[in-house]
């Protein structure tokens, strides 16, 4: 019998049975796949259960082993439904417009899905949807990513019975298996980017929804917030450890720097971000990732001056790191950028 409480603050387990769904077409027997974790379906239905992101992590490490599918995350994307997201899904779904929906997304997303956020930016005719992820574990993390960047225009036909099409920027390595699924995804997808952002036109945020329902939608949003008075806000914390890692001046700060700006040891501070499935090291990786990508871009510094830039002793590391995090080389990554 598995000890997984209601109050964990992990990942809904409504995911995992997601998972369950989606690797059905391999006929991947489910106790097979959860019995190392001590769960089954019926442990899973339980609407309030959450799972330890080490847990999910396991369980879809397995699953791609038994499926000996790396294309999963365009599968687990296509296959979501609103009612994934529980009351937030709700709420979304009935609001007015595509606007109304992304602003309740923003607003309660840390309540499914800790350690990420939404957020809607306007530029002349252009919308933009940024995803931020703190999560770490691999290969979790970049499948959730693909996986929602996916889902989400997948849940946007849905709502408002037109495709979305736009273009997706993902920080993560290409798929092998993204040439067989692109001609079925709305929007261009582009790999090894430095954030995760959708861009699509503006006039479609004032979409109407066809499930609109102002009553039914306040009911939701009614709940989500006292959902997420219960379950409070312990992503907050890794974000402020993002926000305190890298100064202009300074450049990137150690554990040591920044336990001492938040007033703490560094050993509480490694023990609450473990609460939060993540670590120093990897945030610090991360960040790194972000603005060597960024950096590459513009011809402006030599390769040696960026490797230095982010805390490498030489340029040999830097570029082993580069090649970790996008499958190529930094030198190959300028030329083709």
């Amino acid at each position: 019998m598995s000890s997984f409480t209601e109050s964990h603050p992990g990942l809904p387990a409504a995911y995992v049975l997601l998972l369950l769904d989606v690797v059905k077409r391999w006929h991947v027997n489910e106790s097979e796949l959860l019995a190392p974790a001590g769960l089954d379906r019926e442990q899973l239905t339980a609407p309030t259960l959450r799972l330890p992101l080490d847990v999910v992590n396991g369980i879809y490490t397995r699953a791609l082993e038994l499926t000996e599918e790396p294309g999963l995350p365009f599968y687990i994307g296509m296959q979501m439904k609103l009612s994934s997201h529980g009351f937030i899904g709700f709420a979304a779904m009935t609001a007015d417009t595509v606007a109304q929906a992304i602003e309740l997304a923003e607003r309660f997303i840390s309540l499914r899905l800790m350690g990420f956020a939404l957020r809607l930016e306007t530029h002349n005719d252009e919308a933009r949807l940024y995803l931020s992820c703190d999560l770490n574990l691999q290969p979790l993390r970049d499948t959730a990513v693909a996986a929602l960047m996916v889902g989400l225009g997948q849940m946007a036909q849905v709502l408002t019975g037109e495709t979305l099409y736009g273009i997706a920027d993902i920080d993560i390595p290409e798929n092998p298996r993204f040439a067989e699924f692109s001609h079925i995804l709305p929007a261009q997808i582009q790999y090894g980017q430095p954030e995760n952002v959708i861009r699509f036109a503006k006039a479609y945020l004032d979409a109407p929804l066809l499930m609109a329902d102002a009553s039914s939608s306040q009911l939701a949003i009614e709940q989500c917030e006292r959902e997420l008075v219960a379950i409070g806000h312990t992503n907050r914390f890794v974000r402020q450890v993002r926000e305190l890692i890298h100064d202009d001046a300074e450049g990137f700060r150690s554990v040591e720097a920044v336990a001492s700006i938040l007033c703490m040891s560094e050993r509480t501070l490694k023990r609450q971000l473990a609460q939060d499935g993540t670590s120093f090291s990897d945030i610090l990786e991360d960040l790194r990732r972000q603005r060597a990508v960024l950096l590459l871009r513009h011809e402006s510094q030599s390769i040696e001056r960026i490797a230095e830039q982010l805390g490498y002793s030489d340029v040999a590391n830097f570029t082993r790191a580069f090649k970790r995090w996008t499958g190529t080389t930094p030198s190959q990554y300028r030329r083709g950028a």
